[in-house]
């Protein structure tokens, strides 16, 4: 009877190891640091699918599996399961996505929720399954891009960023928004800016406030203009050729965690946006204040103009500037 015991308890053993080496685990992809806002909701996210399924998540962070720019390759390729997509990224396939990265277009996360809500959510949905093999699960409020310079100086419109070299993202729109800014626009990696404003490489960046202070470039800036020229969305994304490969329950999980995270970030941002000016001024950043006006007008003429806005569907811009806020979306 022992000897049966033994054996018994050595299968159970045995099958509880083969469960877990055949266990599905997911790999998710973020540029963000630890701390950064979509790294802490993409931990929220890998939680939610553990305690509810039978899938395992490892989260690579700080670009250490996919590098800013690659997540649309390595999402189609099915090399990585999930990742977040900015209109950006979705807009060197699809041009019309290029809207959603105008500046002065959105006005927050209230805004993003009546876009979300909106029919133009599903349709648009729709042309990134079809023709980039990604799922687009949520939209989320990343935050509010406004000018980060390495030394103070007088800016109240864009004519004062003339000879300044700015760091932006490498892509067509986040190049047209440098110049329209003012500035030399310069792309530059994101893992490598702390040390290009450190040495000079470039003069100025321009981010939400939650990644200058996660990413520490206050330490080597002066100055926040308070420009405010671009609402950000971050959606979770899944790769189409791996969605297809879980069972009904595993996406519903994977959805309901991917809702669940999309919603606390944007209420994990806006918090911390409405409290980041005093932390950051306590620790010797100073906040400047332009003609909003002058940058609005100067945006949206380079834009509007643009071979970008040839991709626009007509009258699309006026559409999403002028959505009603439904009382749900109202995070007030």
């Amino acid at each position: 009877m022992e000897r049966l015991a033994i054996r018994l308890a050595a299968s159970a053993l045995l099958l509880a190891l083969a469960g877990a080496a055949n266990a599905q685990t997911l790999k998710f992809s973020t540029v963000g640091s630890p701390s950064d806002p979509d790294t802490v909701a993409m931990k929220d996210w890998e939680a939610y699918i553990e305690e509810n399924s039978d899938l395992e998540v490892d989260v690579f962070d700080s670009a250490s599996l996919v590098e800013q720019g690659k997540q649309a390759q390595a999402l189609a390729r099915g090399t990585i399961d999930a990742a977040y997509m900015s209109p950006t990224w979705i807009a060197e396939k699809i041009p019309a996505w290029d809207i959603l990265a105008t500046p002065y277009l959105l006005t927050g996360p209230d805004h993003i929720c009546a876009f979300q809500q909106s029919d133009l959510w599903p349709e648009m949905v729709d042309e990134v399954d079809e023709a980039m093999g990604i799922v687009l699960l949520e939209a989320a409020y990343q935050g509010t891009r406004t000018l980060n310079l390495r030394e103070q100086k007088d800016v109240k419109t864009p004519a004062d960023l003339s000879g300044m070299t700015l760091r932006v993202v490498p892509s067509p729109a986040n190049i047209l928004m440098g110049e329209a800014l003012g500035a030399s626009p310069t792309p530059i990696p994101f893992k490598e800016l702390y040390l290009a404003l450190q040495t000079g490489t470039v003069d100025a960046q321009e981010n939400p406030l939650t990644l200058i202070y996660s990413n520490k470039f206050h330490e080597v800036t002066e100055q926040i203009v308070n420009t405010n020229h671009k609402v950000l969305i971050q959606m979770p994304a899944f790769s189409k050729r791996n969605w297809e490969k879980l069972s009904e329950d595993q996406k519903q999980v994977v959805r309901d965690g991917a809702r669940r995270a999309a919603d606390n970030y944007s209420k994990n941002v806006a918090m911390q946006e409405a409290s980041l000016r005093k932390t950051m001024e306590e620790e010797g950043i100073v906040f400047t204040d332009p003609d909003i006006d002058a940058f609005r007008a100067a945006m949206l003429e380079s834009f509007k103009g643009s071979d970008l806005a040839k991709g626009w569907k007509p009258g699309m811009f006026d559409t999403i500037a002028g959505m009603d806020i439904p009382a749900e979306c109202n995070m007030d």
